[in-house]
């Protein structure tokens, strides 16, 4: 029994509309989270981010933070939190911060963070049929309580010292130290978890050196880059007596010393003052000097332009190529291998592979951007850290916060939102310094970096926005910002050839734009 031709029509035609219909379903977005690992203290909240790109509302949608396969954090569905399907350990312990949902930008909260909290999360949105998932990153840290150092007097006459400390995560490391900053090794040391898996640290040495009096106890944190200190000064006894012919020395310089004391007094003041007067002219020198630096360094201004094969699709270029904003609008554009596919990032065109280049940035009042520098051939598929050891030195606002996204992101207290970045490069000396042109201070600055191969400037967006990041053009004849840096001596005032002022005062929309066009008889104004 065979099918007629209008019955094989009617199958094709409604075999189609449902394909259409499970199309119309299906939603594109990409989940981000952090750049980084987020560090955490033992005891304290930590929150975990993840958003949407591009941005749209998530409150309708499924949202799961997963430890495992199939184990979760936590579950939101149906606008609510799904207690029944959380993890035993994390139950009451997770919330959900959802104040930005509405634009796709949301965050789990783990109330009373331990030490087993630390690992990899999988941040899980779905809506319908399409679902995507970010990787977040947790790692755990606790500075333990004050050492104590407890004495002992062996049987030959040795002296034992012995450090302890309670309450530390990861497992730390132990120094004892001179007053002069000599360090020695322990002669046994044991570290013990205890049931939340802190670390009991006792550390032992052997005291042998009659002639030290002082000794002092130290004991880091690497992760946190902390450390709890306790000193001790060897009790007299411990020390063998002294001899006559020392005891005449001693008192003849104390008798010699309060004879002095008087002359002391008196020159003093004078000291001091003096003291003060060099210390206001030094100030003064060291001020010139840094802002010699800083002219001399604007010598090396380079013009900058954006590279539109390496644009991830959801950036939109302007025709200058000195613009670029992110667009909720996905573009066709040739899977390139030198195309970002996930960041939201785009390269400068210029390379540099020695000597030194300055650029500046114009971030205006957006909320989310990363600017900086990273080599040419970094992975540009995927959600690799943006760290140096990923080869990115870069810095970023991101969640109302300042980072240097160091391989622990570090946090970045500005005293005044910059709305211009200075970007200056020292290709031989590997330093990446980045400035706040608002107020002319540093806001950070990757040292001692090992470059090898080309460098580009990298620009990135986490948010859509109608305002773009702007490459500054090199202009003359605009007094520039004093920038505080590391002053070293200069022989003679070099001229002073800044980025230009008013770049940020103008309207962007009016760049040639490829989303808005612009019309060829513009005056000037």
């Amino acid at each position: 029994m065979g099918f007629s031709t209008n019955s094989y029509h009617s199958l094709c035609l409604l075999t189609l509309i449902l394909l259409q219909v499970t199309r119309l379903d299906s939603v594109y977005f990409d989940v981000i989270g952090p750049p980084g690992p987020i560090l955490a203290i033992v005891g304290e909240d930590a929150r975990l981010p993840c958003h949407l790109s591009p941005n749209m509302s998530a409150e309708h949608m499924e949202l799961r933070w997963f430890r495992e396969v199939s184990s979760a954090a936590l579950v939101y569905r149906d606008g609510q939190q799904q207690e029944e399907e959380q993890m035993a350990e994390y139950l009451g312990r997770t919330t959900l911060v959802e104040d930005d949902i509405n634009v796709g930008r949301v965050a789990m909260k783990i109330h009373g963070v331990k030490v087993a909290d630390g690992g990899e999360y999988r941040c899980f949105f779905r809506q319908n049929e399409s679902y995507e998932e970010a990787i977040v990153n947790l790692k755990v840290a606790a500075l333990g309580s004050d050492p104590h150092i407890s004495v002992e007097v062996q049987e030959n006459g040795e002296i034992q010292l012995k450090c302890t400390s309670v309450g530390w995560y990861p497992d730390p490391q132990v120094q004892w130290r001179t007053p002069e900053g000599k360090t020695f090794p322990s002669t046994s040391e044991s570290r013990i978890p205890d049931g939340e898996g802190l670390f009991t640290v006792a550390a032992s040495v052997i005291i042998r050196d009659t002639s030290l009096e002082n000794v002092s106890c130290c004991i880091q944190n690497l992760l946190l880059g902390q450390n709890k200190e306790v000193g001790l000064t060897i009790p007299a006894p411990f020390f063998p007596s002294l001899a006559p012919w020392m005891v005449i020395v001693v008192v003849f310089v104390t008798v010699l010393g309060l004879l002095s004391i008087g002359s002391i007094f008196f020159t003093w003041k004078l000291y001091k003052e003096r003291s003060g007067m060099i210390k206001d002219k030094f100030s003064s020198k060291e001020k010139l000097l840094e802002e010699l630096k800083w002219k001399k360094a604007t010598l090396h201004a380079v013009d900058v332009t954006l590279d539109p094969d390496t644009a991830h699709p959801h950036l939109f270029l302007y025709e200058d190529s000195k613009s670029v904003r992110l667009e909720d609008s996905r573009q066709k554009l040739p899977d390139k291998l030198e195309r970002f596919d996930s960041w939201p990032c785009v390269l400068g065109r210029e390379t540099f592979t020695s000597g030194r280049h300055y650029w500046e940035v114009e971030v205006g009042d957006r909320t989310d951007w990363a600017i900086g520098v990273c080599r040419e051939n970094v992975m540009k598929k995927g959600f690799d850290p943006l760290t140096p050891e990923n080869g990115f030195w870069a810095v970023e606002l991101y969640g109302n916060g300042y980072w240097a996204l160091t391989s622990l992101r570090t946090p970045l207290l500005l005293a005044e939102p910059p709305h211009r970045v200075g970007v200056f490069l020292d290709y031989e000396s590997g330093n990446i310094s980045f400035h706040n042109m608002t107020d002319g201070s540093l806001i950070y600055n990757f040292l001692n970096a090992s470059f090898s191969g080309p460098l580009r400037p990298l620009f990135c967006l986490w948010s859509s926005g109608k305002k773009p990041l702007t490459i500054c053009p090199i202009t003359d004849g605009h007094e520039g910002v004093t920038v505080i840096v590391d002053a070293k001596d200069f022989s003679k005032e070099i001229p002073l050839s800044p980025m230009g002022e008013n770049h940020a005062s103008r309207d962007t929309d009016t760049l040639h734009s490829k989303l808005i066009p612009t019309q060829s008889n513009q005056g000037t104004v």
